[in-house]
């Protein structure tokens, strides 16, 4: 298994984690703050339990299960040798409702 942690985030906000094998770059896609480093087939952690709250610490963290990641046609499982990014998009409210994302992270598996 592997653990996500996206940190530094404003609290009570809400978010999920974001997968591509592919990097890329999209400055502020829908109005965002942030930056996409994801491109091509993006998948998104929002089955049951994957949607995450900072709380009050700015914290939010996911056990990937690596047999089941999504895509964007359904899950797949990651096979050794593969190298995934994985990116966190989270609501942010400065200076006023908007969203953002949190730096890109780029993993090799064994």
């Amino acid at each position: 298994y592997a653990l996500l942690t996206a940190s530094h985030l404003p609290t009570q906000s809400f978010g999920f984690f974001l997968t591509s094998q592919m990097q890329g770059f999209t400055a502020q896609p829908g109005g965002s703050q942030g930056n996409l480093c994801l491109d091509g087939a993006i998948g998104r952690y929002v089955g049951a339990g994957q949607v995450q709250n900072s709380g009050g610490s700015g914290i939010f963290e996911l056990t990937l299960d690596l047999a089941m990641t999504p895509t964007p046609t359904g899950l797949v499982q990651v096979a050794a040798g593969e190298t995934w990014n994985f990116q966190a998009w989270y609501r942010d409210a400065n200076p006023g409702p908007t969203s953002n994302f949190t730096d890109a992270v780029s993993v090799t598996f064994q």
